[in-house]
């Protein structure tokens, strides 16, 4: 998730994206092979997804409330 923290001080936020793993091991990966399945899947290659991260980055722009509103 991003964070844009505005000139005005208001947040905004950008919504959520996935960004696609494309290891081997990972079983969410379109590269992942449709042959690796069972025990030995679960022992060597990634099961779940990670946490989402988090950024927030400052802008030195009003928010686009704020331009709408007139504030320059």
């Amino acid at each position: 998730m991003l964070t844009y923290v505005h000139r005005c001080n208001h947040g905004v936020t950008s919504p959520d994206e996935l960004i696609q793993c494309f290891g081997t091991k990972c079983i969410f990966s379109p590269n992942h092979p449709r042959s690796c399945t069972g025990a030995e899947c679960k022992k060597r290659c990634w099961q779940y997804r990670s946490a989402p991260q988090q950024y927030t980055e400052e802008k030195q722009a009003y928010c686009p409330n704020c331009v709408a509103a007139g504030y320059h």
